[in-house]
């Protein structure tokens, strides 16, 4: 690539988990997306001009998720000039759709296009986990991955994205205005699981990747089944039961929380379904006086990117 003195990039908003795939699974959204606009700087090190779209976040880069990742690609260059950041967040913090990562990918991706550095997304991927763990105090990629290379990724225990076959969904994300915070999401969970349960949920997996490899996307949403940790966050997720029964009732096969929630996605298998889904679940959010967003799409084959300003 061609070094830049400015330029605008953005990812994708994220579903981590996908039911089936706690802490292993991600997915990158076709909307809504997080921008970025990078401004070379003689002064070396990163600032951040403005946060854009969300009130309270860190102007510090060292405690900012896109800061943190500006600055390792920065350091891993070793370049002496510096970046200025303007964030536009359209990924809202505590939404369970990968706002961190989204932040953290963009800002990877970003100082390394401003560079003209030529690191391929696997390279990018470590940077980027630095910012990530500035949010969440940890280095999972489930939502990363996806923000950085698009489609459907598996995270393995070694460090390893597979990328598999994406299923021909339709996704309806459906974000209340609400922030269930990761760590509040982690506390519920249990320490020990029954072995039964551990089994049921390895066959689960390997089944949904089975039917990834073979194209069958119907039996692949069918395989979203979970007994380790969405029985246990379900009351965290406000009116989670009302939100689940209206979306299948509008022709959901599949669905769940995203991430540690409080935003849902659910799956059908073409737009009209998909947008009826998402007036569905609207419905319910609006009888209990709860603001939300809603976002309908397919898997986004694309993740971070240059974009116009």
């Amino acid at each position: 690539m061609t070094p830049r003195d400015h330029i605008s990039v953005a990812a994708p908003a994220t579903v981590a988990n996908l039911t089936v795939g706690f802490d292993c699974l991600g997915l990158a959204l076709e909307r809504p997306l997080e921008r970025l606009d990078l401004k070379r700087t003689d002064t070396p090190g990163v600032t951040i001009s403005a946060i854009l779209g969300h009130d309270g976040l860190p102007m510090d880069p060292a405690r900012n998720v896109s800061g943190k990742a500006a600055q390792s690609v920065l350091q891993t260059l070793g370049v002496s000039w510096g970046v200025a950041l303007t964030i536009h967040k359209a990924v809202l913090p505590g939404s369970g759709i990968g706002s961190s990562a989204a932040s953290a990918a963009s800002a990877a991706f970003g100082v390394a296009a401003l560079a003209g550095a030529e690191l391929k997304p696997h390279e990018l991927l470590p940077l980027a986990l630095d910012g990530e763990q500035i949010a969440s105090g940890a280095r999972h990629a489930d939502n990363v991955a996806p923000a950085l290379f698009g489609g459907l990724c598996l995270c393995t225990p070694d460090g390893r994205i597979d990328h598999l076959p994406a299923p021909d969904w339709h996704l309806t994300v459906v974000h209340p205005q609400t922030v269930i915070k990761t760590a509040q999401a982690r506390a519920v969970l249990p320490y020990h699981v029954p072995m039964k349960d551990a089994l049921h949920q390895m066959a689960q997996l390997g089944h949904f990747v089975h039917c990834c490899h073979t194209g069958d996307a119907m039996e692949a949403a069918f395989a979203l089944q979970d007994v380790l940790a969405e029985p246990h966050r379900i009351p965290l997720q406000p009116h989670f039961n009302e939100v689940q029964a209206a979306a299948m009732n509008a022709g959901a096969r599949a669905g769940g929380i995203s991430g540690s929630g409080p935003s849902s996605y659910w799956i059908s298998f073409d737009n009209d379904t998909a947008k009826a889904i998402g007036q569905a679940i609207s419905t319910v959010f609006l009888q209990e006086g709860m603001d939300h967003h809603v976002h309908v799409g397919k898997i986004a084959a694309q993740g971070a990117r240059i974009i116009e300003a």
